[in-house]
């Protein structure tokens, strides 16, 4: 091998390192959110609009819900009141303990005027 040259020394790495930290290809720019158009603040984006008429479905839904089952309630509240007072008036009874036949018949009344009224 021959003796390299004080000028060609240095210069065969000289275009790999131009110099400590520099990278030696070229890099491609950063276009990543440089033009994107930026949302509005007043006006709200299609999935926030999307989400807040799920949350007005879903609220109108669990109020009706609400309202129903309160329906639902006072129905059962009310038959429980009616059964308990039957059966007050069927379970009474004499202190020989036979039926009360004035409260059977006053039951029986009852329900022949309920029947007439419908």
């Amino acid at each position: 091998m021959k003796p390299k040259s004080q000028k060609t020394q240095g210069q065969l790495n000289r275009a790999a390192s131009k110099g400590p930290g520099k990278v030696t290809h070229k890099q491609k720019p950063n276009f990543k959110g440089k033009y994107k158009p930026k949302p509005k603040a007043d006006k709200p984006n299609k999935p926030e609009i999307r989400k807040m008429q799920r949350q007005q479905k879903a609220e109108a839904a669990a109020a009706e819900r609400e309202k129903i089952k309160a329906e639902k309630d006072a129905k059962i509240k009310a038959y429980k009141q009616q059964r308990l007072e039957r059966t007050k008036a069927i379970s009474k009874k004499t202190q020989k303990g036979q039926p009360l036949m004035k409260d059977r018949m006053q039951l029986l009344l009852k329900q022949i005027e309920e029947m007439k009224g419908r």
